[in-house]
């Protein structure tokens, strides 16, 4: 997994308390998300730039404590560490959705760039693996549709998460 941590991408501190607030049990799996707006691809050095930009809006606009994702994975496979495994999500719709389940965002728009990479599909993979593996979280794997009203995560993404999410062939 090719994973970037919050000081490698910049991350502003987290507010206390609730952008600490740790998970209270283990999670029933992830729940996977997309941007929702318009988003195009790009090399890889805006990457960083877009998820501090996705933070701010979370943060500066929404009012959440912190970005509201668990993880957010690249065009190009990186796997941006958000709140992370142990401090509780803010993207699932509610606290009890939260609770349930990491959130894994994918940088895909509902418009301009709305297919994944094989190399982003692979970080996401990686990060629903790392959620199971470290987490802890069960075997569900949902679209963040599953429990809340809205078309997050796109019907491309969407589509992937029901045939079980699965890995890209290796290359």
């Amino acid at each position: 997994m090719k994973l970037v941590s919050r000081a490698q991408w910049g991350a502003r501190p987290w507010r206390e308390p609730n952008g600490s607030i740790p998970y209270a049990g283990p999670r029933k799996g992830t729940k996977l998300h997309y941007l929702g707006t318009a988003y195009t691809f790009g090399p890889h050095n805006s990457c960083p730039v877009y998820v501090r930009k996705l933070q701010a809006s979370h943060m500066d606009v929404e009012g959440w404590s912190d970005i509201g994702y668990s993880f957010v994975v690249c065009e190009h496979g990186y796997v941006f560490e958000g709140r992370g495994l142990v401090r509780r999500n803010s993207a699932n719709g509610n606290v009890s959705l939260n609770e349930a389940h990491y959130a894994v965002a994918a940088l895909l728009g509902a418009s301009g760039s709305t297919h994944p990479t094989d190399v982003q599909l692979r970080g996401l993979r990686d990060a629903i693996d790392y959620c199971r593996a470290d987490g802890p979280a069960g075997t569900e794997i949902k679209g963040h549709r599953d429990g809340y009203p809205t078309l997050c995560p796109g019907d491309v993404l969407y589509a992937w998460v029901r045939a079980g999410a699965p890995g890209p062939t290796p290359p």
